[in-house]
């Protein structure tokens, strides 16, 4: 397996160098706004902005992986509480009188009275 990974490694070395030998003469400027960028070979340009657009991903992937991560101990935290709870209600004896719940009828229905 590290042997393809070189291989394909090595493969994109080459295809990027071919491409900036080929595209050396070609010299551009960028115009931001008001400044103007001194002329420099196209594939610079395209090296830079490539660049750019991956350290932009990947702030914004390791700005989703900490939301992620805390909604993760949110969720977590919540079924501990549930489970507590549960093991609460397990541990519960059936004599026991339980507070009751608003609305909660005991599990019977309700019954319509009469007027």
């Amino acid at each position: 397996m590290w042997l393809i990974k070189w291989i394909v490694g090595i493969f994109l070395t080459l295809l990027i160098l071919g491409f900036a030998l080929q595209n050396q003469h070609q010299v551009v400027q960028v115009y931001i706004g008001n400044w103007v960028s001194p002329e420099m070979p196209l594939y610079f340009v395209i090296y830079i902005a490539f660049a750019l657009g991956m350290i932009t991903s990947i702030v914004f992937a390791v700005v989703k992986v900490f939301q992620l991560k805390q909604e993760n101990r949110k969720i977590r935290r919540e079924r501990n509480e549930l489970e507590a709870e549960l093991n609460k209600l397990r541990n519960l004896s059936i004599d026991e009188e339980t507070p009751a719940l608003p609305g909660a009828t005991g599990g019977l229905p309700e019954t319509p009275k009469e007027s």
